[in-house]
């Protein structure tokens, strides 16, 4: 009969010259007799060289019992029971008698428990006082998502050290009409006169305030003199609603004092610094002092969206970490039915949580909206390996009976799945850090770090708890029911499913492909928007303000078009500085996307001069006489005069480059809408054919030194879109290529890399084709759309880490049947025995716990949360139906053909002839299912 190795070195059964050595048990004792596995004369020498897994335990074994094993003579019942037994039948070594033999040194937990505990305990009130600070340094500007170096965010950071104005705030409610006396009673309280401003108790957040009413008495007023009518129109879709139309879009008569307004607040610095104080003192002024109802205020701007993004995180993160408690207490109470466990594991996941926040802030980075998702997903991950590891405890306790020890013998079993789990997970969140969107690289760095941080917490804090306070477990108990054993796997649905699979493998594989051959066609079609709306959910009370206000007022969203006049070689007077900004201004208008424009045009006097002169030079006017230049001469002359009435406005400066040169800037603010998905590529090649040919006029005329930049919100959108899929795609050739040479490292075969190749990549085609697909549909049918966004990319690379986890161990389990000598059918379902119901259980674990996420009020950790269970649930199928096909088939017989090659050649090197007396010896994860004495093991 066969003998068998003990599968770890703190087994306690009685040792034999076996267990040391299992060919050895095959020859007779005595000195010349001993053969090594190869057949060969043994000395210690070889003995230890081919056992060294075995050192410790033959070290820690006392002298008399090593001399008696290693010669074959019996133990003397009095030397091997001299400390735990006084008579024979309490002996170890006594017919029918298996005894425990306890080691004469304590395991690293035994010695360390009370220090491990110390240490965590010292360092708890720093951890809890980072994540504290850290959750309330909240911060969100969806203009620092790009990175510095970028010519986007050089020319929008230029753009904002010369104008204030795209920090604007807009208030509106219903019955806000030119005639509304509440309007300008809200611009005096939050913006009082100098006068009264001493005493207004709180901060001045505000730089200026205007409204409707304002804006048209003072381009009435001097000098100016525009009549009411044209200065209502001029600001007609900007701080003034268009005039009423019916149903059918026929105009109404229009009553000028019924129109609906606005205002518009600018920020100083001090709101800058708090947004948050910002907009709740309008909220506070307007419904406490104002007589404005709360439910009828309406507000937008950049810093609304900021604010919103801000507040939506916070509650995100209070939601989610609510949320995963009570899932992570089911889901461990469900595995463990113990207390004190589901206890330890809680704690380990809490504790992992609150660690991986307080890192960001020790960082001294400040935590974003999206950055607040990584807790959550960090104690999910920790939960999950917790659970692995109480179940490896469970077996330790079932197997021996001796809970002394228990924990750390039980790390030892674990170390491996945990540390392929952990490490794949954390290659797939670092990956995340190649993408050029600062929320998601921040996020795939500080993920990667919480989810190594928490492994190592799980691995000193729960086995030094378990010794310190050993559950209460009865010695063949395990978490998965009593009265189980390995034959109810073979009975079970997966295991009839895996037979059925590896029958009809060719069937399977070839459908298997072929689906998604034509579903992964559709990630062609996949479309990624960044669209600030999509933060939300549907119902957040900022997409309903937005829509009332684009529906009431206009477009809100900033395009900025900043005309750059050199004031050295550009010849162009002040007057046909303005003549071209009113031309670019009258040609962006005529967009479809553009809703409304303003520039120093709109709040100027008329250029027409009456002489029907027209164009950039005023040429034509020059053309007809002495008559026509002095009108333009004295117009140019008056605009001169009134040229610092421009400067304090918004929409001209004076700018001093970095090398000297002196510009003059020019802005012209196009709103285009915040709630309607805007090609952004589209719209911007429309600006640049509307553009391009004024300035190609200028250069013709030989006019050089003006040039013409795109900025605000909308390019920097553009710009994150494109760094979207472009990160997506970086970011899973960088998961592949790492996680394919670690596949081809463990399995030490350039094949395995291509078996693991497709599986793994099946989730991701699934999914992202789906969403092709259904995008292409949606657009076609029902004028919809189905776009990659924040969240979605967030998800790849952490299903992909669990994905290839599972892969990693299927594929493992494989190698090790095909080197024990088994065909690829009986090593796949070798693999199903020990893989199939830890994958499903594994999916229950992560699955049920980030399908919270699509709880959340928040849209990107709402989409993550979906894709996370669509992924993994896909990971499922192709991990228990895909992956066994190819195995089964003429892809797993490549493989089998390097795993065979690969023990030839170790046999050839050893001097054997054959590759089954080496019954692949191979450090290998331990089994998911462990054969017990009538039990059966289980870990997800």
């Amino acid at each position: 009969m066969e003998a068998t190795r003990p599968t770890r070195r703190h087994d306690t059964t009685p040792l034999q010259r076996g267990d040391f050595f299992p060919h050895f048990a095959q020859f007779p004792p005595g000195g010349k007799g001993r053969l090594c596995r190869l057949g060969r004369p043994c000395t210690r020498r070889k003995f230890f060289a081919q056992n060294h897994l075995r050192a410790v335990d033959w070290i820690r074994t006392p002298i008399r019992q090593r001399r008696a094993i290693w010669t074959g003579w019996p133990l003397p019942c009095t030397v091997a029971c001299s400390d735990t037994a006084s008579s024979a039948s309490a002996c170890p070594s006594a017919p029918g008698n298996h005894g425990e033999m306890t080691h004469s040194r304590n395991n690293f937990y035994q010695r360390y428990s009370v220090a491990i505990m110390a240490v965590l305990l010292f360092l708890l009130p720093l951890v809890l006082v980072g994540a504290i600070k850290a959750k309330g340094n909240n911060r969100n500007d969806v203009k620092g998502w790009l990175p510095l170096e970028y010519p986007e965010t050089q020319v929008y950071r230029f753009f904002r050290r010369n104008f204030a104005g795209e920090e604007f705030i807009l208030v509106s409610w219903d019955g806000c009409t030119m005639a509304d006396p509440r309007l300008e009673l809200l611009a005096k309280k939050l913006l009082p006169p100098p006068e009264e401003a001493s005493r207004i108790d709180r901060p001045l957040y505000y730089k200026s305030a205007q409204t409707g009413p304002r804006a048209v008495d003072l381009m009435m007023a001097e000098p100016l003199n525009l009549d009411r009518e044209e200065a209502i129109e001029r600001l007609t879709g900007a701080i003034i609603g268009a005039p009423p139309k019916s149903a059918t879009g026929e105009a109404l008569p229009d009553d000028t004092d019924l129109r609906q307004t606005c205002l518009v607040l600018t920020l100083s610095d001090t709101a800058r610094a708090n947004l948050h104080g910002a907009i709740d003192t309008i909220q506070e002024v307007a419904t406490k002092e104002c007589g404005i109802p709360a439910a009828s205020l309406h507000m937008g701007g950049p810093p609304v969206d900021n604010v919103s993004i801000d507040k939506a995180g916070q509650t995100s993160v209070t939601i989610l970490f609510g949320l995963s408690l009570v899932v992570g207490f089911f889901v461990s109470w469900w595995s463990l039915k113990s207390k004190l466990l589901v206890g330890l594991v809680l704690a380990s996941g809490v504790y992992s949580m609150f660690a991986s926040l307080a890192v960001v802030w020790y960082s001294g980075y400040p935590v974003d909206a999206i950055l607040l998702t990584m807790p959550s997903l960090v104690y999910v991950a920790t939960t999950s390996g917790a659970i692995h590891l109480a179940n490896y405890y469970r077996d330790q306790i079932a197997e021996t009976g001796i809970q002394e020890g228990a924990a750390g013998r039980s790390v030892i079993h674990a170390l491996l799945p945990l540390s392929l789990a952990t490490g794949t997970t954390a290659i797939g969140l670092a990956t995340l850090a190649v993408s050029e969107l600062v929320p998601i690289r921040m996020f795939g760095i500080f993920s990667a770090i919480g989810v190594v941080l928490s492994f190592l917490i799980l691995v000193f804090f729960m086995p030094a708890a378990l010794e310190l306070f050993p559950p209460k477990l009865v010695g063949n108990s395990t978490g998965d029911g009593e009265g189980t054993d390995l034959s109810s796997m073979e009975n079970s649905r997966w295991w009839r499913a895996g037979e059925w699979v590896t029958r009809n493998n060719g069937l399977v594989a070839t459908a298997c492909l072929l689906v998604m051959a034509g579903v992964g066609y559709g990630m062609t079609k996949v479309e990624s928007s960044v669209q600030l709306m999509r933060l939300f959910s549907p119902k957040a009370r900022i997409r309903e303000d937005y829509r009332w206000l684009e529906t009431h007022l206009g477009p809100l969203v900033p395009m900025e078009i900043l005309v750059r006049i050199d004031q050295k070689t550009c010849p162009l007077n002040f007057l046909e500085r303005m003549e071209l900004v009113g031309e670019i201004q009258s040609e962006i208008g005529l967009l479809g996307e553009v809703g409304s424009s303003l520039s120093t045009v709109t709040f100027g006097r008329s250029l027409d001069t009456g002489d029907g002169g027209e164009g950039i030079g005023g040429a034509a006017a020059r053309a007809f006489g002495l008559g026509a230049r002095t009108k333009r001469n004295v117009l140019n002359r008056r605009l001169l005069a009134h040229r610092e009435d421009f400067l304090a406005g918004d929409y001209l400066r004076d700018a001093v480059l970095d090398d000297g040169r002196e510009q003059e800037l020019w802005r012209i603010s196009a709103r285009v809408s915040a709630v309607k998905e805007v090609d952004y590529a589209d719209f911007k090649a429309d600006l640049q054919t509307k553009i391009d040919p004024i300035l190609a006029r200028l250069v013709e005329k030989g006019i050089d030194g003006v040039a013409v930049d795109y900025t605000g919100l909308v390019p920097l959108v553009y710009k994150a879109q494109h760094s979207l899929l472009d990160g997506l795609k970086i970011g899973f050739i960088w998961d592949f290529a790492i996680i394919v040479a670690v596949m081809i490292l463990l399995c030490r075969a350039a094949s395995a890399g291509l078996v693991l190749l497709l599986p793994a990549a099946f989730p991701a085609v699934m999914v992202f084709g789906a969403m092709g697909w259904g995008n292409h549909l949606l657009k076609a049918y029902a004028d919809g759309h189905l776009l990659i966004d924040i969240g979605t990319v967030m998800a790849p690379s952490v299903a992909l880490g669990v994905t290839v986890d599972d892969v990693v161990h299927f594929m493992l389990w494989f190698r090790r049947g095909i080197a024990d000598g088994l065909d690829r059918k009986q090593a796949t379902m070798l693999a199903y025995k020990g893989c199939a119901r830890a994958m499903y259980q594994s999916w229950g674990v992560i699955g049920i716990g980030l399908s919270v996420f699509s709880l959340s009020p928040f849209g990107p950790t709402q989409r993550f949360g979906y894709m996370m269970l669509a992924m993994l649930t896909i990971a499922l199928v192709g991990n228990l139906v895909l992956m066994p096909a190819l195995l089964s088939g003429p892809l797993g017989a490549v493989f089998s053909w390097s795993v065979l090659r690969i023990e030839r050649n170790k046999a050839r090197r050893n001097g054997r002839t054959t590759v089954k007396e080496d019954s692949g010896s191979d450090e290998l994860p331990p089994p998911h299912v462990l054969p017990g004495q009538s039990k059966q093991v289980v870990h997800a």
